[in-house]
This record gives C-alpha cells, sequence and structure tokens, in this order.
C-alpha cells in the first residue's frame, strides 16, 4: 500500500488535471489512504486496515464516464472493461483492487482473530 501511495502521488503531481477539487480528492483517495493503510498494517490497527478494505472495494468496480469529477485512474490497476467504453459507458474490474481486499480481509482475521 505504501508503494501504492507513493505512486498515487505521483499520478497525482503529473497528471495535470485542471480542477483543485479533483486534484484534492485525488491526493485523498491515492495516496492519504493507502499511507494510513500501510502504517495501520505496520502497527497493526482494526480502524486502518478496515478503512483500507472500504477504500479498496470502493476501487474495484469503477464506471468510466467523460463527465466525472474523479478520472477513472489508479496508480495500480489489472483492469478488465465490461461494457462499452467507447462511448464512456462502461465499467472497470480492477482485479488488483479485490486481491488487496481479499489479503487485507485475510491479513485481518489472522492478525485479530488469534490474539485472544
Amino acid at each position: 500500500m505504501a508503494l501504492f501511495a507513493l505512486i498515487g502521488l505521483g499520478v497525482t503531481i503529473f497528471a495535470g488535471f485542471g480542477n483543485t477539487l479533483t486534484v484534492f480528492l485525488c491526493l485523498i483517495l491515492y495516496v492519504v489512504i493507502p499511507a494510513y493503510g500501510s502504517y495501520g498494517t505496520f502497527v497493526k490497527s482494526k480502524k486502518a486496515i478496515v478503512i483500507s478494505m472500504v477504500f479498496f472495494i470502493s476501487q474495484s468496480i469503477r464506471n468510466i464516464d467523460n463527465t466525472s469529477l474523479l478520472p477513472h485512474i489508479s496508480p495500480i490497476s489489472i483492469s478488465f472493461a465490461f461494457g462499452d467504453i467507447a462511448n464512456g459507458q462502461g465499467y472497470l474490474i480492477d482485479y488488483f483492487a479485490i486481491f488487496m481486499v481479499l489479503f487485507l480481509a485475510w491479513l485481518f482475521r489472522v492478525e485479530f482473530n488469534t490474539r485472544k
């Protein structure tokens, strides 16, 4: 997740978004939340792992739309397009995000169910 946050910072800085709100949202979504999740997995924080899981769940299926405030990018993505993406009416199914959710759920279960 730390690598995800660093790449997210680079993408946000060098993508050249015109809207300040878009830059702010991308910084929160692609830098702050993954960095917090990375720190939380290091210090074994339940709250940080759950927040990271919710974030990656939200990234697992994304709508491709030309009028969206957020671009349909992700710093690290292994995506499969579904639907008519040429007209901006498709979806991206991100396998990387799905695997991160599964890994974080496994980590949460292993770490916090064995410490009773």
